[in-house]
């Protein structure tokens, strides 16, 4: 009786000191994982980190498909009432660029980069748009680490330097996206680099699930340049002669000449491995500005210096504007650039002026 007594006092010891040593083990593990988690989020509450916290579209953090429709509904309402109230006369570029980002970041089945090239006169809202794109991706916008902004004729400027500029390049995109799939790199004035510097990223670009080792699929490279400029204004003025309304102009009425104009024109997309292999998904026209749109433009300026402008305060801006082609003479050459500073001017000298 006292053996059995004594085997079974042992055998209640050891498994009390499995069990504690069991719980001992997992509270552990607990308070490093807190510990851990509470680091992290510190670290993410004063700094910048890759996930849904800083990243209002990153649709895949949605547990629930109400979830991911619910949050799909909610950036796509936002970001196009943004564009539709503040950008004027650019329906095709509003359209397709909201769309375009929703499926990218929502899908399931994403193949490649989202690849945008915007073309367009000066002053007509390519970089406009481009700073909405900004706010809607990220917390924040223009100042996320996540977004890298590169300008031809400043990042890109001597012919002779374009290995090493290759170079870099590819080693800044590859560093940072290692570090988090979803970046945004943008290319301002690609008709000022040098020809085929952007072939160097060809292989970010296309349909690779991986680059040595990097998967760049979940990334957004977005393409600014003047490049076909000439030839969007000829088509639209063919459009207007005819009568045609512009709402009911389409993205297919101009991608065929955009292309042609990027990769025949001189800077970074001339003669480039990117178009011939097809690997930009959209070639977004930025219409010219008419009228209508260059009035709302201007009121749009004295609104945001609260003033609600007199039509003879309108038309003191209107006369600093040159239009063209002759003889018809309908379109701003310059967009809505340089309106800010004359509004400027004229709303501090009020009826003065």
């Amino acid at each position: 009786m006292r053996l059995r007594k004594l085997y079974v006092a042992i055998l209640h010891f050891t498994l009390l000191h499995l069990v504690s040593a069991e719980i001992f083990s997992a509270i552990t593990a607990g308070i490093a994982a807190a510990a851990t988690g509470l680091y992290y989020s510190g670290r993410c509450y004063v700094g910048e980190c890759c996930h849904q916290n800083h990243m209002p579209a990153d649709f895949d953090r949605m547990f629930t498909k109400f979830d991911l429709v619910l949050d799909v509904c909610i950036f796509v309402v936002e970001l196009k009432k943004n564009l539709e109230s503040k950008m004027f006369g650019q329906h095709i570029a509003i359209k397709t660029i909201v769309n375009a980002l929703k499926h990218h970041w929502s899908s399931d089945h994403i193949q490649k980069p989202l690849t945008i090239s915007l073309h367009g006169s000066p002053g007509t809202g390519k970089n406009y748009i481009t700073a909405f794109v900004k706010k809607s991706l990220y917390s924040k916008g223009v100042d996320s680490k996540f977004v890298h902004h590169w300008v031809g004729r400043i990042h890109f400027r001597l012919e002779e330097e374009v290995t090493k500029y290759q170079n870099n390049l590819y080693s800044w995109i590859k560093g940072n996206v290692t570090m988090c799939g979803r970046q945004l790199f943008i290319f301002d004035e690609v008709d000022k680099m040098p020809a085929k510097i952007l072939d160097i990223i060809k292989p970010m670009i296309d349909y690779n699930e991986r680059v040595e080792g990097v998967d760049y699929r979940q990334s957004i490279f977005i393409f600014i340049s003047n490049t076909g400029s000439a030839a969007i204004v000829d088509t639209y003025l063919d459009f207007w002669k005819n009568g045609n309304r512009r709402e009911g102009i389409k993205l297919k009425d101009f991608e065929k000449i955009i292309t042609q104009g990027a990769f025949n024109e001189a800077g970074g997309f001339y003669r480039s491995d990117t178009i011939k292999s097809n690997l930009i998904d959209h070639y977004i026209p930025f219409l010219p500005m008419e009228l209508e749109h260059v009035r709302m433009c201007i009121v749009q300026e004295f609104n945001i210096r609260n003033v609600t402008p007199s039509e003879h305060q309108i038309q003191n801006v209107l006369e600093y504007i040159e239009w063209g082609p002759n003889p018809e003479n309908v379109f701003s050459k310059t967009g809505c650039k340089r309106l800010s500073q004359k509004v400027a001017v004229i709303s501090a000298a009020g009826d003065e002026y």
